[in-house]
């Protein structure tokens, strides 16, 4: 416990949603949690400020840390990108863990049915996400000798039905 202490992480899709059995169903929430655990400051990003919520909450309740919840949403990645950066360091003052993991997609679709604009949003929130916190993160991370961890998808490699645009993505998000 506190092998984390005094660190800042930053989770991408770290809100906190509930399956219908009651755990929880985010894999961005559980890596909060693990680092929540180790005395890490969070600062968790999603589209659902309700989800988001929720997980500052229970995570500053329950662990005793700070989390900084900011609404990843919006048509310009790059400029949402470099605001959850910008509120990173005047929080915390540095970055030196950068998570990858968030990914929206539309899920269930035939390729022949697949829109332009759900590839986009694949495409988008995953693969162009990754690459501007990267980026964007660098200077930081450089400085703090932090790491990137980016999460993939063996969808990439072997593809699901009805996720043609989600496996592209997680296939582009391990290239980088």
């Amino acid at each position: 416990m506190g092998f984390l202490t005094g660190k800042t992480a930053i989770i991408t899709g770290g809100g906190r949603s509930v399956l219908s059995d009651g755990r929880c169903g985010s894999i961005g929430y559980g890596i909060a949690t693990a680092y929540a655990k180790e005395g890490a400051n969070i600062v968790i990003t999603g589209r659902n400020v309700k989800k988001l919520e929720d997980a500052k909450e229970e995570l500053e309740r329950l662990y005793g840390i700070k989390v900084l919840a900011v609404q990843a949403a919006g048509a310009d990645n790059e400029a949402v990108v470099g605001n959850v950066v910008k509120q990173t360091i005047d929080e915390f003052g540095r970055i030196d863990v950068l998570i990858n993991n968030a990914q929206a997609s539309a899920s269930g679709v035939t390729l022949e049915d697949h829109t332009t604009e759900q590839f986009d949003l694949a495409v988008y929130s995953g693969l162009y996400a990754t690459f501007y916190y990267m980026k964007a993160c660098h200077p930081y991370l450089k400085e703090t000798k932090g790491s990137v961890i980016n999460f993939a998808s063996g969808a990439g490699l072997f593809g699901n039905f009805g996720q043609c645009a989600y496996a592209a993505a997680k296939e582009g998000v391990r290239g980088l």
